[in-house]
């Protein structure tokens, strides 16, 4: 099958490249039916006998390959059937005709990023910080006890959570059942990976009961969070001894260091996740590079499925909600397209390891073992964010020589 496949002279099919809306080509391929009877021939003389629609997909492939090769140019989408034409189909002595589209990415732009501004935070972590998260760490490994009154810090709630934005029809989020720690002055409350400063909100409520919490975005858009507190429980912390049997380790200087060493970390893997918003805000508004409107409208599509799908008593978005959706999917599409050219331009891949390494560095961040990460994002079908995350690292440590860094 290879020794004939490879003596098929795929020079003789017809192919005519016209461009449409920018960035997208259109493909018309006709291969003669000399050559569909010659592979059809070579494929039952070597024993393969293929039925009508393996010979679809396989003629299909070989115009896709030698299209590609005429093009010469980059595509991040790839070649995809043009819609609202007739797709090939396989007849014995006949012509095998259909058209494709692709888009043409010019990685070349890619090539004239240069001075990419970035603001750097710098942390020193002190022994106040470490003797915070050894007070942690004693709540963590604590007595609890059932709570009802006013909540304080280091008291955990199992509640439901829904944060709804003004202005949308959906939530932005609504989890059925959760657990939240009620944090001190200075420290963000967090809910999985949602995180806001609103913690003097939570702290002083009376428990169970519902606790409405009230946003203010970076843009003004306002939100409320709702939390339904089903039950509580007063933490107690554990003596320091408790904490050095849990780790194994040997004395509470060791452990101070060692909390030391993981509070460095996580600051500096918050750093660099600030860092690279940064790097791909400022790509995303200073590269001017064409975005297939096919790819938008066919993403905007999905996403206006998803919100609906929210809320099944809705039949309709509105206008606005729409409008929303649509400026995030032109931003998605802009970002992947930003993503994979670069990941083209310096040869990037992602292996397990790389996969590995994120979720222990998302467990890390959120102190729960890396079990729990993989089964979050594998049960919700999204381990290709992982994926991207670790793609989105790649690429600014391959730019950071040409980022402008000011320390703030």
């Amino acid at each position: 099958m290879t020794n004939n496949q490879e003596a098929v002279d795929t020079s003789v099919i017809q192919i005519e490249i016209t461009a449409v809306e920018v960035p997208d080509y259109r493909l018309d391929f006709e291969m003669p039916a000399e050559l569909v009877t010659d592979i059809y021939g070579r494929l039952r003389d070597g024993g393969y006998n293929y039925d009508k629609g393996q010979m679809t997909a396989l003629l299909t492939k070989i115009c896709l390959d030698e299209g590609m090769v005429r093009f010469d140019r980059d595509s991040i989408w790839g070649p995809k059937m043009m819609p609202g034409t007739t797709p090939g189909n396989f007849a014995e002595d006949a012509a095998f005709v259909f058209s494709a589209i692709v888009d043409a990415t010019p990685i070349e732009l890619f090539k004239e990023v240069d001075s990419i501004p970035i603001q750097r935070r710098n942390l020193e972590v002190s022994d106040d910080l470490v003797e915070t998260e050894m007070h942690e760490q004693q709540l963590l490994f604590g007595t609890r006890n059932t709570h009802t009154g006013e909540l304080a810090y280091g008291d955990e709630i199992t509640c439901s959570a829904t944060l709804t934005v003004d202005g949308k029809d959906a939530p932005e989020f609504a989890l059925e059942t959760c657990t939240i720690k009620v944090p001190k002055e200075g420290q963000p409350l967090t809910i999985g990976a949602f995180t806001c400063d609103e913690g003097a909100q939570v702290r002083g409520k009376n428990v169970p009961g519902t606790i409405s919490i009230s946003l203010t975005g970076s843009d003004n858009e306002s939100a409320v969070l709702v939390l339904e507190v089903t039950s509580a429980e007063r933490v107690t912390p554990c003596a320091i001894d408790e904490v050095l049997k849990q780790y194994g380790t040997p004395n509470e200087t060791i452990l101070k260091a060692q909390i030391k060493l993981s509070l460095q970390r996580n600051f500096d893997r918050e750093n660099n996740t600030v860092m690279r918003n940064q790097l791909f805000q400022y790509l995303l508004e200073n590269i001017d590079v064409p975005i297939s409107k096919r790819i938008v409208d066919g993403q905007w599509k999905d996403l206006c499925k998803s919100e609906l799908e929210k809320n099944p008593e809705q039949t309709e978005l509105s206008d606005e909600a729409k409008k929303n959706l649509r400026e995030n999917s032109e931003t998605i599409a802009k970002r992947r397209v930003i993503t994979e050219c670069f990941q083209k331009m310096f040869n990037l891949n992602v292996n397990e390891e790389d996969i590995q390494q994120q979720i222990a560095d998302i467990a890390e961040s959120r102190r729960v073992r890396p079990e729990e990460v993989q089964e979050e994002f594998v049960s919700a079908d999204r381990t290709n964010i992982l994926g991207n995350m670790v793609m989105e690292k790649k690429i600014f440590e391959r730019l950071q020589d040409k980022m402008v860094f000011t320390d703030i």
